[in-house]
């Protein structure tokens, strides 16, 4: 026997621990460990409320923890939003800096080409690809590129290399 409780005995054998309860023992062994029904029954009455109390706790604490997770990776997903949104904004300030610089270099002072043919600012007229073997570049509409028209074609300089371009894509000099 491991210990006397107030509704019973508490056993422990070799396979574990049991309860026997009093109301199942004859009255001679209740009597022997003095068995009060009464008492029993406020000591059972206690048991059933502390199991129900710590139950309770656990589905509380539970329930705290799965808000706490929920709120932790909400929170991480609006981090990485966050993140994501300033990465955007520093390629997009980034992509705009080169473009100044771009047209800041196109709108140095006007040259003449090797061939004498004096070189101008032409906006594009409408968007345009120029394929050179394996590097492909778009030019788009309203850009400004330095160039030069000649008799059956234009030669425009992207980072200090002449390409040809189809005329009709020029507008007028515009320096």
């Amino acid at each position: 026997m491991s210990r006397v409780e107030p509704d019973g005995l508490v056993l422990m054998t070799k396979s574990g621990i049991s309860k026997v309860y009093f109301t199942e023992l004859p009255k001679e062994i209740q009597e022997r460990f003095h068995y009060d029904a009464a008492k029993a029954a406020a000591y059972s009455a206690e048991q059933t409320a502390n199991q129900e109390a710590f139950y309770k706790q656990r589905q509380e604490s539970e329930r705290q923890r799965v808000q706490e997770r929920e709120r932790y990776w909400s929170e991480q997903a609006q981090i990485k939003s966050k993140q994501q949104a300033e990465i955007q904004r520093q390629q997009l300030a980034a992509e705009q800096r080169h473009q100044a610089e771009a047209r800041q270099a196109l709108a140095s002072t006007p040259s003449v080409s090797k061939e004498g043919m004096p070189e101008h600012t032409y906006e594009l007229l409408q968007d345009y690809t120029v394929d050179y073997g394996t590097w492909r570049r778009r030019l788009r509409r309203g850009e400004r590129y330095h160039g030069r028209i000649l008799i059956d074609h234009a030669e425009i300089d992207i980072n200090g290399i002449s390409y040809t371009v189809p005329r009709v894509i020029l507008s007028a000099p515009v320096d």
